[in-house]
C-alpha cells in the first residue's frame, strides 16, 4: 500500500525526490502540466460566431462572457436590425442593411460592442442560383448597391472580394431574393 504523504511534506520535495519518481513512473505531458497548473484542465472557447453578432462585436468567446443581455444595442439600432436571442443580440439584416452608424456600440456599457472590434458583421453574400447575372442575363443591382464595391463578376460567376464586410446592401437590394448571407466561416472568396 502506498505511503501518503502529508501536505507539509510536499513541500520538501527536491530533485532527487522526483529523479526517483520519474525512473519509476512515467509521466505524460499532459500530466505533467495538469499537475503544474493544479490539476485542472481548462476547455478552449470556442471562437466560431455562435449567432449573427451586429459589427463591433468583440470575438465570440470575450462577447458571450461579457454581454450581459441589456438590450441597449436593440434600442439603439435606428433600423431595428439587433433582437435578442437567448440574452444576447443577434444581427438580422432582412430588410434593411446595416451602415455601421456604431449607435449599437456607443451605448454598450459592458464593450461587448466597441468601435476598438472590426466593422463587419462577418456575413457574407451567397449568390443563388436565382440570381439574374448567374444565369447569363444581365443585371449588376447588387454590384452597383455595394458601397465596398466588393461584389465582382468573373468567369461568368459573382465573387466576393475581401473588401466586404457585411453590410447587407446586396441581399436587400436584390430583387429577385437571390442573396442570402452565410457567416465568413462558411461563404466562398476571392
Amino acid at each position: 500500500m502506498p505511503k501518503c504523504i502529508s501536505d507539509s511534506s510536499q513541500n520538501h520535495r527536491d530533485e532527487r525526490y522526483y529523479e526517483a519518481y520519474l525512473s519509476h513512473h512515467r509521466v505524460s505531458r499532459r500530466g505533467l502540466l495538469r499537475g503544474l497548473l493544479g490539476g485542472r484542465e481548462q476547455a478552449v472557447k470556442q471562437e466560431k460566431r455562435q449567432q449573427n453578432r451586429p459589427p463591433f462585436a468583440a470575438k465570440e468567446s470575450l462577447f458571450v462572457e461579457i454581454c450581459n443581455g441589456c438590450g441597449d444595442c436593440v434600442k439603439a439600432c435606428p433600423y431595428g436590425l439587433i433582437r435578442l436571442i437567448e440574452h444576447k443580440p443577434v444581427l438580422d439584416i432582412d430588410f434593411s442593411a446595416c451602415d455601421f452608424c456604431a449607435q449599437c456600440a456607443e451605448v454598450c456599457e459592458r464593450h461587448a460592442l466597441h468601435r476598438v472590434f472590426p466593422a463587419d458583421t462577418e456575413l457574407r453574400p451567397r449568390f443563388s442560383s436565382k440570381c439574374l447575372t448567374q444565369q447569363g442575363q444581365n443585371c449588376t443591382e447588387c454590384q452597383q448597391k455595394c458601397p465596398q464595391k466588393a461584389i465582382v463578376y468573373q468567369q461568368n460567376k459573382l465573387f466576393v472580394n475581401q473588401d466586404c464586410n457585411g453590410c447587407g446592401e446586396c441581399k436587400v437590394s436584390c430583387f429577385v431574393s437571390a442573396v442570402t448571407l452565410q457567416h465568413l466561416s462558411f461563404a466562398s472568396h476571392l
